[in-house]
């Protein structure tokens, strides 16, 4: 009985027990900054002319193993991601039976962050290998990344990703077809999450200065994207919103 009630100060509460998981997630993004990403190892990478190189690309690896690249790329799941479950949070409680509500939330989560941690493996990569295939220098590389998130934020592709980020399916009440259901909700509402937000998300994956106020920047544009209503895809502005009212 007390569990039921945690949860349901959770939830009902949701966008700020979300936020406060954010902040957390940013604490301790901010205390490890040195450790976090491809921006870390700025001073590390090989000399132009070289990087292009098998060597040149062993070394570039060498200094960014993947699997430190992978933990600080959880850790800004963790700071970024949160404020955008609060939809599909409260969706999940209002159609779950109430002793089901823990497991649904948690079968979300796991298949959400599933996704964006492989999305995240496949950003990873582009990253050092921009960096790679530029020698090394990082404004080039994040000129790069500017143009192809502007070029995608303006598609009508990204427009149809943002408009499927909307979606609430109907959830099973029993058996196998609750599992299948939230568990396939996060995938599917990951998916299109990374559909649309995988150009910004590149981008302070891209900065060598600022980082953290890139991030901070661009996870305050995703949550205002979310607060859009659906509208038709096709090419338009890349940075005007249209709130729901």
């Amino acid at each position: 009985m007390p569990s039921y009630f945690l949860v349901a100060a959770l939830i009902q509460g949701s966008r700020r027990w979300l936020t406060l998981i954010s902040l957390v997630g940013w604490g301790w993004l901010a205390g490890g900054v040195r450790d976090l990403s491809v921006p870390a190892f700025c001073g590390s990478w090989p000399p132009p002319g070289y990087t292009a190189s098998l060597q040149g690309i062993e070394q570039a690896l060498l200094f960014n193993p993947p699997l430190a690249l992978l933990g600080g790329w959880t850790l800004m799941l963790l700071a970024m991601m949160p404020l955008l479950l609060a939809h599909p949070l409260e969706h999940l409680w209002r159609v779950s039976l109430s002793r089901r509500r823990w497991q649904a939330l948690g079968l979300f989560v796991v298949g959400f962050g599933s996704v964006w941690i492989l999305a995240g493996a496949g950003l990873l990569a582009m990253t050092v290998g921009a960096r790679v295939l530029l020698g090394g220098e990082p404004s080039r590389a994040l000129i790069g990344g500017l143009l192809i998130c502007l070029l995608w934020q303006a598609s009508p592709a990204k427009q149809r990703c943002l408009n499927r980020c909307h979606h609430q399916p109907r959830i099973s009440a029993f058996g196998f077809g609750f599992f299948r259901d939230c568990l396939k909700y996060g995938v599917v509402s990951g998916a299109w999450c990374v559909g649309s937000c995988w150009a910004l998300m590149l981008l302070p994956m891209l900065a060598e200065q600022g980082h953290l106020l890139l991030m901070l920047l661009t996870m305050a544009w995703m949550v205002l994207e979310r607060l859009q209503r659906n509208r038709v895809p096709q090419w338009r502005w890349p940075f005007r919103l249209r709130f729901s009212r």
